[in-house]
């Protein structure tokens, strides 16, 4: 490498570490006011009482259909229907979490199976922002900047008051989030053995004020491999839910 080169490459290493010192300057306050502006407001966020979100979910050789329903505050249902006729359900009742495979009887689920359906019915994704998760037990830190795929992110990390730990990356410029990563298993109660999952959210469009993902996937970081991905067809408010929709069923 010639003497040119080495200085070129350094000159582009210390400009690359200034620019991600310059996206670390906001505090977290900050970075939570431009989150929520982003999003859509204070106002339009908070006026989502429920939602309903249909998609096709993509893992492997299977493809069924989902039905996802959330409410405030902390409800979440959803129906995976299979061209087979078989549907699969879980929920969570806002205070414990359950699932049915098809015909057999509907049980409560523990450890992470229970953790993944209470992280579905907060998540900052849907009803909730990350500006909620404080209130709603949460411990959140700015943890700083890291660059991913030549993109700069802030980066907080959420412990949930039941147990989650997520990273959620915030992009500099645009102040979506449109990361996150945490060690889990992708199916607990199939495959109890944790991996390092990256949740990805892109091509955001506005539903009824509040910008929504329409692009979701899931990658195991360490193989750079992507496990699952959702073709979301439709995501709506709904104006009335019942909290009986989200028990377990008899």
């Amino acid at each position: 490498m010639s003497a040119m080169v080495r200085i070129f490459c350094i000159l582009l290493a210390l400009l690359a570490g200034r620019f991600a010192e310059a996206a670390c300057e906001l505090s977290e306050g900050e970075l939570l006011a431009k989150y929520v502006q982003a999003r859509g407001g204070y106002e339009a966020i908070e006026s989502q009482h429920a939602l309903r979100i249909i998609s096709i979910h993509h893992e492997g050789k299977w493809n069924p259909t989902f039905d996802y329903r959330v409410m405030k505050p902390g409800y979440m249902w959803i129906a995976a229907i299979y061209d087979d006729g078989v549907i699969i359900r879980e929920g969570f009742d806002g205070e414990r979490g359950w699932e049915k495979w098809g015909d057999k009887p509907a049980e409560y689920v523990g450890g992470d199976a229970h953790k993944g359906v209470n992280q579905g019915a907060v998540s900052p994704v849907h009803l909730y922002g990350l500006h909620h998760m404080e209130s709603l037990g949460a411990e959140v830190k700015l943890l700083g900047c890291e660059i991913l795929d030549g993109t700069e992110y802030y980066v907080l990390k959420v412990v949930s008051a039941f147990g989650t730990d997520i990273d959620y990356y915030i992009n500099a410029k645009s102040y979506l989030l449109e990361r996150s990563r945490t060690t889990r298993p992708l199916h607990p109660t199939q495959d109890p053995t944790p991996i390092l999952v990256e949740e990805r959210w892109t091509d955001f469009r506005a539903v009824d004020g509040v910008l929504h993902p329409f692009a979701f996937s899931q990658w195991d970081v360490n193989k750079n491999e992507r496990l699952t991905w959702l073709e979301i067809l439709g995501i709506s408010r709904l104006d009335a839910a019942e909290k009986a929709h989200f028990a377990k069923p008899d």
